[in-house]
């Protein structure tokens, strides 16, 4: 056996795991991205379906604000699990 077909032999299983790792990561991380989004988008329409008082009220007390924030930090948890998936980090 030659050392180039040795590598190959050393090579091949560690190569199989990580592009089966990567494959598994990226469809859950799109999963979670797309559950996500469509949270935010069902939250946003019924945000903006309220009445005129209420919705000043609401937006006086910085919900607005707090469901950026929130859905900011979801966003970025989805990310790091994502690059912890692909063992970036």
């Amino acid at each position: 056996m030659n050392l180039g077909a040795w590598f190959i032999s050393l090579a091949g299983p560690a190569i199989r795991k990580v592009l089966a790792s990567l494959g598994i990561g990226l469809v859950s991380y799109a999963a979670l991205i797309t559950a996500l989004n469509s949270a935010l988008g069902s939250a946003k329409s019924a945000f903006g379906g309220l009445g005129g008082e209420s919705l000043s009220i609401i937006q006086l007390g910085g919900f607005p604000e707090a469901l950026s924030v929130i859905a900011g930090a979801l966003i970025a948890r989805a990310s790091m699990q994502a690059l912890k998936k692909f063992e970036v980090i």
